[in-house]
């Protein structure tokens, strides 16, 4: 294939990030096409069939919800990739679904990599979210100069499935971080401290990090709108303790599961994490 020759590129998946992602793409002129399973005609480049879309593309970002998800998509399309395409997977999912996705999508003649993304609807509608790529260094290579245009950096893993489990280890960091961060402010606030007072130390503070720094605004202004929600979050807790070996040494984070099931049931499952912050709430 020519390197001269501009990709086309689709984005299957128009939620939260792929949006986002894709009118990234269509500004740096990249955009080729756009689908989703409910249909968003007013999207650009949105085409209602998604085999025409798969025709129409080179290189296809997949960005939908979970393992089942991105399941169902290749049962669609499958028939229709050949040698030309690159399908680069962005949805989170089990490190061992990828694995099988890769064996899938290749044997089709088309070409996979991982590729996950670290950072949220604020990071990735200004180009600062981070991909970490597993798979083929030269499908890597072919990815790459897509991809910067829309991220601030890409960082190589390793073998497919490595991005996955890089991905799940960052977010039952932050994941972590989030609760603990809920916890501090709702206890200072218990104890008659104001919310100025709070993040005047807390950013004198070596707790003080960029999480902080991404929901200090959210917590002041009680905006729960979401950047990366529960259910979202939830999903990948469940899928790191559900990857991480037999003997169950999680002990923070199976905890810190059941908080994050909580709040699903309790209706919070569509809010930002720091809706964590309501449950800590008196009554």
């Amino acid at each position: 294939m020519s390197t001269n020759k501009s990709p086309k590129v689709a984005v299957f998946g128009l939620g939260i990030m792929g949006e986002a992602m894709a009118r990234n793409l269509d500004k740096s002129g990249l955009l080729t096409t756009t689908w989703n399973r409910s249909p968003k005609k007013d999207f650009p480049k949105f085409m209602s069939s998604v085999h025409d879309a798969v025709h129409a593309a080179d290189i296809i970002l997949i960005l939908v919800t979970d393992d089942q998800a991105v399941s169902e998509l290749l049962d669609l399309i499958e028939p229709d990739l050949g040698k030309r395409h690159l399908i680069i997977q962005c949805s989170t999912v089990k490190p061992e679904s990828n694995i099988q996705f890769h064996k899938r999508v290749t044997k089709t003649g088309a070409h996979f990599i991982e590729a996950l993304i670290g950072g949220s609807k604020g990071a990735a509608i200004n180009r600062q979210i981070v991909f970490y790529f597993g798979g083929s260094k030269n499908d890597v290579s072919r990815a790459e100069p897509v991809l910067e245009k829309i991220s601030a950096k890409c960082i190589y893993v390793g073998e497919t499935g490595k991005a996955s489990h890089i991905k799940l280890a960052m977010n039952l960091n932050i994941a972590l971080q989030v609760e603990a961060l809920c916890e501090s402010f709702a206890y200072a606030e218990r104890a008659g401290i104001d919310t100025e007072t709070f993040f005047n130390v807390l950013k004198n503070n070596t707790a003080w990090n960029r999480l902080s720094e991404y929901k200090e605004p959210m917590l002041r202004e009680m905006d729960f709108s979401p950047q990366f929600s529960v259910k979202n979050m939830h999903k990948d807790i469940r899928l790191a303790l559900e990857t991480d070996g037999p003997d169950n040494r999680l002990a923070l984070l199976s905890a810190l599961e059941k908080i994050f099931a909580r709040a699903e049931a309790e209706g919070l499952g569509e809010d930002d994490m720091i809706a964590l912050y309501k449950l800590l709430q008196a009554h």
